[in-house]
């Protein structure tokens, strides 16, 4: 009896561990900042790379002439690993030409905020409609792109009380007395 309770025990155990694995981020490799890369140019000294770059994760025992920056990072919530890499060749004592599989550089970047802002706009403009409290309160709704409430094109405005002829009356007073 006390044979099948343990056993119970253990497999009841062994189970409940197995849905409960933590698994870790996995970052490897030389981790490139798109500024970084942007200021890598041909005719550049080893140490101004390495000063801008850092040290090549895996040199080269062989082939001096080369550096190689890898980067690698799994995790659980993406499916597939990223991986990238730098390759800088250098031909006495220069770089004489860079190889980019992947990296980031800022004419990237510029166009990821770019398209970030294409569609920011072009979700403000396909808003939803307006919520039923909303609706109720007069909040919201008819906003415009900057936010305000006010009509976005001259067209859309209501026309005036007064004709555009006739100056607007005088206030009767101001809190502050007269002026």
């Amino acid at each position: 009896m006390k044979r099948l309770a343990l056993s119970t025990i253990l497999l009841a155990s062994a189970l409940l561990a197995a849905g409960c694995v933590y698994k870790m981020n996995i970052q490897q490799g030389n981790y490139l900042v798109a500024d970084s890369v942007a200021q890598l140019k041909e005719g550049m000294t080893r140490s101004q790379v390495r000063f801008l770059l850092g040290t090549p994760m895996v040199p080269d025992a062989f082939d001096d002439s080369r550096w190689d920056y890898y980067y690698f990072f799994s995790s659980r919530q993406i499916k597939e690993p990223l991986k990238r890499r730098l390759t800088v060749y250098f031909q006495e004592e220069k770089v004489q030409r860079i190889e980019n599989l992947g990296v980031p550089t800022q004419a990237d970047l510029a166009q990821i905020e770019a398209d970030l802002q294409k569609a920011i706009a072009e979700t403000r403009k396909n808003r939803r409609k307006p919520s039923l409290w909303q609706r109720m309160t007069g909040r919201g709704g008819d906003a415009n792109e900057s936010g305000t409430s006010e009509p976005a094109s001259e067209a859309e405005k209501a026309p005036d009380p007064l004709p555009p002829s006739q100056p607007l009356p005088e206030p009767a007073g101001t809190p502050s007395g007269p002026t």
